[in-house]
């Protein structure tokens, strides 16, 4: 049965680090790995303003929840209540915190045994990754309050494989069964606002449960001050075939070798001044990747059968 943990249990167990110029970063386990076990992790990860993390990778899926400041990632904004999933093995940043600083939760179904690993100097490793199929997203969630109870599904955190993320929203004393995890990699269940009564126990925010897939759909009673939560699906740990981009004979997709990020010349990227139907070539030799900001170089032609 899932066990929810709020923050005031884990609080204690704050780690602060001392970085180069001047910053600090802090780390509060929810869900620690035990020790030699491929199990769960969730922490809380804040630093100070104006903080660079550079652009790296992992070795496992994984969730992020911006839970108070933001800044940016790449070239997408980063605000409260955010989700940026990352597949295993997508190079993503880098990650420049704003005036207020950052705090974001990490949710992995998994340990990360690598840890983080940095790029260029991790760039011949993950070279040599034969299987990786990159993918990563950036979405911000809509709390709806249509009703007594609601699940609002985000339109592009979502797969083949089982991937999805959803909030709920639930009016005081109002109940509601979070979405099925059977078919993923397992699934957390993140109180943001109010609280929530589970196996005769309130839990208020900021509590986090890990759901295994035998577990089921889990059944939630708002309490008094109703309760806003996310829900986190990991994609099945099973082999999958990457559909083809779309092109033409007029246009081309470009795509980038590092996280699949795709540039595709009928579409442009008019927010970044860059007009539809403009050619690769004529895209600045300074424009970077939107997800993991390495340059045009590492960018090849897809060929779309």
């Amino acid at each position: 049965m899932p066990q929810f943990i709020h923050h005031e249990e884990v609080k204690g167990n704050r780690v602060q680090r001392e970085l180069p110029n001047g910053h600090k970063q802090w780390r509060t386990d929810f869900v620690k790995a035990p020790e030699g076990q491929d199990a769960p992790q969730a922490f809380l990860a804040e630093s100070t303003p104006k903080r660079l993390l550079r652009t790296h990778y992992h070795e496992v899926d994984q969730f992020q929840i911006i839970m108070h400041g933001g800044g940016v990632l790449g070239k997408h904004k980063l605000a409260p209540l955010g989700v940026h999933f990352t597949r295993a093995y997508t190079p993503y940043g880098p990650i420049i915190n704003n005036d207020q600083g950052i705090g974001f939760m990490t949710l992995r179904a998994r340990k990360d045994w690598g840890r983080a690993q940095y790029l260029p100097e991790k760039r011949e490793e993950l070279n040599a990754i034969t299987h990786r199929t990159p993918w990563q997203v950036t979405e911000l969630g809509e709390f709806v309050y249509q009703g007594d109870a609601n699940i609002y599904t985000f339109r592009q955190i979502r797969d083949e494989r089982g991937l999805g993320a959803f909030t709920l929203t639930l009016k005081p004393h109002a109940s509601i069964n979070a979405p099925d995890p059977t078919q993923t990699d397992g699934q957390y269940i993140v109180i943001t606002k109010g609280s929530a009564v589970y196996n005769g126990a309130s839990h208020a925010s900021t509590s986090v449960a890990f759901v295994k897939p035998e577990d089921g759909p889990q059944k939630l009673v708002a309490g008094a001050d109703g309760m806003e939560a996310l829900v986190l699906n990991f994609p099945r740990r099973v082999p999958v075939v990457e559909k083809a981009l779309r092109t033409s004979t007029q246009f081309k997709v470009w795509q980038c070798d590092l996280c699949a990020f795709s540039y595709d010349e009928a579409v442009g990227m008019p927010d970044e001044g860059i007009a539809a139907g403009t050619r690769w070539e004529d895209v600045p030799e300074s424009w970077t990747c939107p997800d993991c900001s390495t340059g045009k170089s590492d960018f090849q032609m897809r060929v779309v059968n």
